[in-house]
């Protein structure tokens, strides 16, 4: 619920009616599929579809407040429904991204004073940050259920993040918060909306490379949140400085960050068990351990998770623990799958170079586990997307990667598919995702035992196996 006293504080609002109680509260709806009654709906411009121009159902269940963004064909309209539905009012904004970000951050401002442990957890980095959301928020909400907001599916931009601080009520306890982004600057924009009191940047790799142009910008850009943590406690606030990562240990340490990593130099070191990992910190050793994931990327996860979880709620050791050792991976993404009698490690949501080689190595850990040889193993690798220029030249290093490590059975589809090829040393192309399917359904999928899916999203690999 959120109050709309808040809406004397948005300087977006262009008109607020002398008539309105701004002492009451209400959800928020952006989406007229989704409306439920009583709710503020926010009519946000669609490139097809004008909001006002179907929200008579919502006006008929009287609907108390519509937000619209103001120009002569909106004015026409509200005044228009105004007369033909006196129940409700309406309130004209100059753009409506704009005012739910202002709208989320006095409301996030203000709950962060309900209570000193009330805690904006934002997770910004190249990979990893919706498996470390969906970790984290799985196992919290296992030990706080009810108390804990996480950030949906991936809605990490510009109006995914305001939506998601919209949701908080006084009831929540922590907001585990997805930061995205794929142009300089995004990064900023979310944390002064959402003022992080904590935090985790996960890594810094080659990605969005097509608008960030090298890896040390995107150090920049995903490394913000630690300058954001930092200045918004005082150097109070909780905040892990992974000093594995060639460009997050450049981080200096403040009073409320923790380094951790595999080196002696950290305060919480990790080391790998078998189905799990180990992390110790001020002479305690916390362990996760979880059957479902694959690769030491995904333990190294797990573990963090565990330890972030430990560090706000201490009292729920034995919880959490068991918590961590039941969680899934989320659909198409790390996810292991069966199908027609093969096991299949799925990762059809995303691909970089740095995603791609933690998740091939994983998989060959795997392979190797199960007691297989790397002959008994397919792998089909899809394109990485937003690389740049440099695109040709990280698809071929990754092709003679996979060769490196020893795999023999490798299919490579997309538009990369030669210079793929050109790296594993191997001259004949592949075809389309869509040829390919029936290909692999009928003459690859049941010659190997063990097979590997990966590749960006726009390639839709989970139709491989006619899977949503």
């Amino acid at each position: 619920m959120v109050s709309l006293k808040y809406l004397k504080q948005c300087s977006s609002v262009k008109n607020l009616p002398t008539f309105l109680d701004l002492n009451l509260k209400y959800k928020i709806c952006t989406d007229t599929r989704k409306y439920h009654h009583p709710s503020v709906f926010v009519a946000i411009p669609g490139a097809k579809v004008n909001p006002l121009d179907v929200i008579d159902s919502l006006l008929e269940h009287k609907c108390p407040l519509v937000i619209y963004q103001a120009d002569a064909e909106n004015e026409a309209k509200a005044k228009t429904l105004a007369t033909k539905y006196p129940s409700t009012q309406f309130v004209a904004v100059t753009d409506s991204i704009i005012f739910l970000q202002e709208l989320s951050h006095h409301h996030i401002v203000e709950w962060k004073k309900l209570r000193k442990k009330n805690t904006i957890f934002a997770i910004s980095g190249s990979n990893g940050k919706t498996t470390h959301k969906e970790m984290l928020s799985f196992i919290l909400n296992a030990i706080k259920p009810k108390k804990i907001i996480a950030t949906e599916k991936n809605n990490n931009n510009h109006l995914g993040v305001p939506l998601t601080l919209l949701q908080v009520s006084d009831e929540t306890e922590m907001v585990i918060l997805e930061l995205g982004s794929n142009h300089p600057g995004e990064i900023k924009v979310l944390c002064d909306i959402s003022v992080p009191n904590a935090g985790l940047t996960t890594n810094i790799g080659a990605t969005h490379l097509e608008f960030f142009g090298s890896e040390e910008k995107v150090f920049d850009e995903e490394g913000y949140l630690y300058h954001a943590v930092k200045e918004v406690t005082q150097s109070e606030g909780f905040y892990l400085i992974n000093k594995d990562d060639q460009f997050l240990k450049r981080f200096e340490k403040f009073k409320g960050a923790i380094t951790y990593g595999e080196g002696p130099d950290v305060m919480a070191r990790i080391s790998y068990l078998e189905n799990g990992a180990q992390i110790s910190f001020n002479g305690n050793t916390l362990n996760a351990t979880n059957s479902n994931i694959t690769g030491r990327h995904n333990k190294l996860n797990l573990i963090t998770c565990v330890f972030i979880a430990h560090h706000f709620f201490p009292e729920y050791r034995e919880q959490i623990i068991a918590a961590a050792a039941d969680f899934r991976p989320t659909k198409n993404r790390s996810e292991w799958i069966e199908f027609e009698g093969r096991p299949v490690y799925l990762d059809a949501y995303n691909a970089n170079p740095s995603s791609m080689r933690a998740a091939l190595e994983g998989f060959k850990d795997s392979v190797i586990d199960q007691g297989l040889s790397l002959d008994e193993a397919c792998v089909v690798l899809g394109d990485m997307n937003e690389l740049g220029d440099s695109s040709p030249q990280y698809h071929q290093d990754l092709g003679a990667f996979i060769k490196n490590l020893g795999f023999k059975h490798v299919y490579f589809v997309g538009r990369f598919s030669d210079h793929y090829l050109k790296g594993f040393s191997q001259a004949a192309g592949r075809p389309s995702t869509s040829k390919f399917k029936s290909e692999y359904r009928d003459q690859v999928l049941k010659k190997y035992r063990i097979h590997f899916i990966k590749g960006s999203r726009s390639l839709q690999l989970e139709s491989l196996f006619d899977i949503t």
